[in-house]
């Protein structure tokens, strides 16, 4: 396929999958309030929506260029233009700021994943979506989901352990898909959750090093279908050793 032609669709899927999927900032940040609203200050919706939405990429953005424990809230008050006390109205301190992102995060995405997935009757569909809607979900929110793995180990010992089950509740996610695809004979034999494993670090090279891939000319459609080709291969219920390539 031409290269023109191939970005051009997999840049229409990409917004097919952000409208139906629901996925953005700002939905991000409205069940952000709908959570955290009583500890906002601001009653109005719509403006602490706009301003949760401000203050969070600005905390992606600097966090992801600097870390977060060297970002000050005076560095945070710069970046989105409000006072001090402007964002203490939203987070009394950094830590209830990344406990916040760090759970809703995790929260969407295994609520996405889990929406995509169930769309889907066999074992084989129900993987590939979960790969193809893993990867175009980490595209959309590549800074949150760069956070996500970045700075958990700022988070308190009581978060980080909230935050390491709920990453453990998205790798169970796959994990339970290829032991439905086990029962009924789709796939071989193995280790799920290792698989698994294996499977989410592949995910995970996508946002990681995201320039990588962009300079090989690569699109969040083309890594997905080739992760979903890699997933096939090694768990197709024929032994590796008999797949030709």
């Amino acid at each position: 396929m031409v290269p023109a032609v191939a970005n051009r669709r997999a840049a229409d899927e990409l917004r097919a999958f952000r409208r139906d999927a629901g996925v953005s900032m700002t939905e991000l940040c409205r069940a952000i309030y709908a959570e955290h609203g009583d500890s906002v200050s601001v009653q109005n919706e719509t403006i602490a929506v706009a301003n949760l939405a401000r203050i969070v990429d600005a905390t992606l953005a600097i966090a992801n260029r600097k870390g977060f424990a060297a970002m000050s809230l005076r560095d945070l008050a710069r970046r989105t233009g409000l006072s001090l006390g402007g964002l203490y109205a939203y987070f009394q301190s950094k830590d209830e700021l990344v406990a916040v992102i760090q759970r809703q995060g995790q929260r969407q995405i295994e609520q996405v994943l889990r929406r995509q997935v169930d769309q889907h009757v066999t074992a084989r569909a129900r993987l590939d979506e979960a790969i193809r809607a893993h990867v175009l979900l980490s595209e959309i929110l590549r800074p949150w989901f760069v956070f996500l793995y970045m700075e958990a180990r700022h988070l308190g010992q009581a978060e980080r352990r909230q935050a390491v089950a709920m990453e453990e509740a998205t790798e169970e996610i796959f994990a339970a898909i290829i032991r439905e695809g086990q029962a009924d004979g789709s796939f071989r034999d193995t280790d799920a959750l290792a698989a698994a494993a294996m499977l989410k670090a592949v995910l995970q090279d996508w946002y990681l090093k995201h320039g990588k891939h962009g300079r090989r000319g690569q699109t969040a459609a083309g890594y997905a279908r080739a992760v979903q080709e890699l997933a096939t291969r090694y768990l197709a219920p024929t032994p590796m050793e008999e797949i030709t390539v």
